[in-house]
């Protein structure tokens, strides 16, 4: 009822329930009230609500007049509280505590019980006891009949999930995200079911990819690369733009020093280049070399499809750490899987 203005609003005065209607309305209502102590009204109804509780202490209602079946002394008292309403000793009746106000609101008839009851069958003892709950939850949006009631917002929540959401999508495009590894490419730095986070703000603010970084990107669009072109892979950085790479005796040189002691889990069984890594692009393999689809098969990786840079890993939590450097990498490491 809140929502049309106050005029018609359900109100209570400590467990008697009162319409905000015309004077006449309401005395007649006191009339009714004082019939039912009086034994004029000898079997008042049980309400709707709490009929179905079988009655007992249920709250009863005479044409709209709520009376809990309590003892006399208590619903004189209530009775009392109801002349004072209307004799302006209690002028501004406090909203029922158990009025809560959705979209879906029950519509409550003219001539049945605007029904604010008692709020609770200890209430009427202090017509300023709220239990903190003066602040009715009010849905202000017009929702379709099927969606369901716990999610129906009002808009100040609403505005709060959006927010968040657009926060969160902000925060994974331009800061950092978290990735999951897929594949044994990566081993042993990184194993199946690792997960670490990627930070992007070195590569948009301070310096291009470095030999020995750890990147992921989206590979370039080449005939061998059409098919995962939109998908995100991890690889190290060995060569950046003017590298000479080449792959021969089962080991990686970079500029003719070889490479292959830092991350070498067995010799590489292919041969490649010698191949100078053209400006504006990098060239990336897997530290697993031999189970890698990497630069070797597709080419140098142009440095506008790096996403960002891995930095820590923080599962399992026996991992949870930075990376380890380049040339440390393998030291130490178990037999491949």
């Amino acid at each position: 009822h809140a929502r049309r203005g106050g005029g018609d609003a359900c109100v209570v005065a400590d467990g008697v329930g009162a319409a905000a209607k015309p004077r006449a309305r309401r005395e007649q209502w006191a009339r009714r009230a004082q019939q039912t102590l009086d034994g004029v009204i000898s079997e008042p109804t049980p309400c709707a609500r709490h009929a179905r509780r079988g009655g007992g202490d249920a709250c009863v209602v005479a044409d709209g007049v709520g009376a809990a079946a309590k003892p006399r002394a208590r619903r004189e008292q209530w009775a009392r509280r109801a002349q004072q309403t209307l004799d302006g000793v209690i002028s501004e009746p406090t909203p029922s505590r158990v009025t809560r106000v959705a979209a879906a609101a029950t519509e409550v008839s003219d001539g049945g019980s605007n029904d604010g009851g008692p709020s609770s069958p200890e209430g009427g003892d202090d017509g300023n006891d709220n239990d903190g709950r003066d602040d009715e939850y009010v849905v202000d949006i017009d929702y379709p009949e099927f969606v369901p009631e716990f999610l129906r917002f009002n808009k100040e929540d609403a505005a709060t999930v959006l927010i968040t959401f657009a926060v969160s999508l902000g925060f994974r495009h331009f800061i950092a995200e978290p990735r999951y590894i897929p594949s044994l490419s990566m081993y042993p730095v990184f194993d199946v079911g690792d997960r670490l986070i990627a930070e992007k703000l070195t590569y948009r603010f301070e310096r291009e990819p470095l030999a020995g970084d750890v990147v992921i990107f989206n590979p370039p669009k080449t005939p061998k690369t059409r098919n995962v072109s939109n998908e995100v892979f991890i690889k190290r950085v060995v060569a950046s733009a003017g590298d000479t790479v080449q792959v021969k005796n089962g080991e990686l040189y970079v500029n003719g020093t070889s490479r292959g002691k830092e991350l070498k889990l067995e010799p590489m069984q292919y041969s490649y280049g010698p191949f100078t890594v053209p400006e504006g692009n990098i060239f990336v393999m897997g530290d697993n070399r031999n189970n890698s689809f990497d630069s070797h098969v597709w080419g140098p990786l142009p440095i506008n499809r790096v996403i960002g840079r891995a930095t820590v890993k923080y599962w399992p939590p026996s991992k949870i750490g930075g990376l380890p450097s380049y040339a440390a990498a393998s030291i130490g490491a178990p037999p491949l899987k």
